[in-house]
């Protein structure tokens, strides 16, 4: 068993696109922007956001909801991947800021039913979404939905007898704030750019401890690099 973690958001970085911004994009009113600008320019964290834009859905059926997750596409090379860590003994965990019905039911079409995921909750009963944030906290700077660097931190924790090295994998904004807490950190999109262009992170400084930093597209390239080292 090697002696690493490995973390994971969810939202284009496992799936080939953003799903909650596809979902919004596609059956919300459009005032759901203005909420999103405002989580961008951080005026309000992603919690409130989330919650605010979850109402803006006058006509969804369960019937919509469940066709619209189940058209949603993952990285081809993921299933490979996930099978290698399982196979491995490695500790794998999907943290994301999106919702734990979209994430399960879409891992669930790929024949992954056993993925340990930390995200916030949704419950859709009479046309109307039913949201909460289980791995939310009061000291998390953002006030996100999910505080990735408190489960982060806390699944490290666990770990008294040997040391490992955290692998962490991202794609955006909800990653910024986890992404000087890692050992090795594999980036693309806004994260990437991100890390190419500020020496500090969301919550203090990289310093002598600043990650490695991977360019990744796909999960073929974590796989092979966990295979070597």
């Amino acid at each position: 068993m090697k002696d690493i973690q490995i973390f994971s958001d969810f939202d284009g970085t496992i799936t080939k696109e953003d799903t909650l911004n596809k979902f919004l994009r596609t059956y919300a009113s459009e005032s759901w922007l203005d909420l999103e600008q405002k989580w961008i320019r951080g005026e309000v964290g992603s919690r409130e956001c989330i919650s605010e834009q979850m109402r803006l859905f006058p006509n969804m059926t369960q019937e919509v909801l469940d066709e619209f997750i189940d058209s949603i596409e993952i990285d081809e090379s993921f299933v490979s991947f996930y099978d290698h860590v399982k196979s491995s003994g490695i500790d794998f965990c999907v943290v994301s800021d999106g919702f734990d019905y979209f994430i399960k039911r879409i891992l669930f079409k790929y024949g992954i039913k056993d993925a340990k995921v930390y995200s916030n909750h949704l419950e859709f009963e009479d046309g109307k979404f039913n949201v909460s944030f289980p791995y939310s906290s009061e000291k998390c700077k953002r006030k996100s939905g999910v505080c990735k660097c408190s489960v982060v931190s806390e699944n490290t924790k666990r770990n008294t007898i040997v040391t490992k090295r955290v692998i962490y994998a991202g794609d955006g904004i909800s990653d910024f704030c986890v992404s000087d807490k890692v050992d090795i950190l594999f980036a693309k999109g806004d994260l990437l750019e991100y890390c190419k262009n500020t020496q500090k992170g969301e919550c203090g400084s990289f310093g002598s401890s600043r990650p490695t930093v991977i360019e990744f597209c796909s999960f073929a390239e974590i796989e092979k690099y966990i295979k070597q080292i």
